[in-house]
């Protein structure tokens, strides 16, 4: 009886730390009305930048994302809340012709950047089981945004300060349900060895 009481007692601390994660998973981020905010893929590019603990919440650089299924450019552009262009038929990046330029820094990026200056856009691109990509620009105070010509190739990966990470509250919930699965499993081995 003792250890039903224990194993029952278990089971309710772990669902109570799986409740606890998925409400503070779901709290998590940095713009609660922004529709942007949760909006991810299935596949290799997950793009919760918003709950990274490494993406920088300032600019300049700024980051936009160039193939989604939604459009969100009235955003801080940060490494935390990029940019988003709604570009989902965009699935080889090297082959991509989004105008960057038109579509965001001639809009949303115009007299940001101090007259007689540059600041670094990055340009992300999911390349589908290539992963994420991404490649520089050089934001003017007039909205231009070429292509930076000593980085004109895309590379593999995510640019300095977006670093998705799985937030905390992920990896204690994924934990929780393991516990409660193995515990679930126990009991019934041990009641078919009875």
């Amino acid at each position: 009886m003792r250890s039903v009481v224990r194993i029952a007692a278990l089971l309710i601390v772990l669902g109570v730390l799986l409740a606890m994660a998925a409400t503070a998973y779901a709290q998590d981020g940095c713009c609660g009305s922004d529709p942007c905010v949760g909006v991810s893929t299935t596949g290799p590019c997950p793009d919760d930048l918003e709950k990274s603990k490494e993406c920088l919440q300032t600019t300049p650089p700024y980051y936009v994302v160039i193939n989604r299924n939604v459009e969100c450019t009235n955003r801080t552009g940060t490494g935390c809340a990029p940019f988003i262009l709604k570009h989902p038929e965009v699935t080889d990046c090297a082959a991509s012709r989004v105008d960057v330029q038109a579509e965001l820094c001639k809009d949303e990026l115009l007299g940001k950047v101090p007259a007689g200056q540059t600041a670094v856009l990055y340009e992300m691109c999911c390349g589908g089981s290539a992963g994420w990509k991404f490649r520089i620009r050089l934001l003017d105070n007039a909205g231009n945004c070429p292509i930076d010509p000593n980085n004109e190739d895309w590379v593999a990966g995510l640019p300095p300060g977006t670093g998705i990470n799985l937030p905390a509250p992920v990896i204690v919930g994924g934990l929780a349900l393991l516990g409660v699965a193995f515990l679930g499993v126990g009991i019934v081995v041990r009641r078919r060895t009875r």
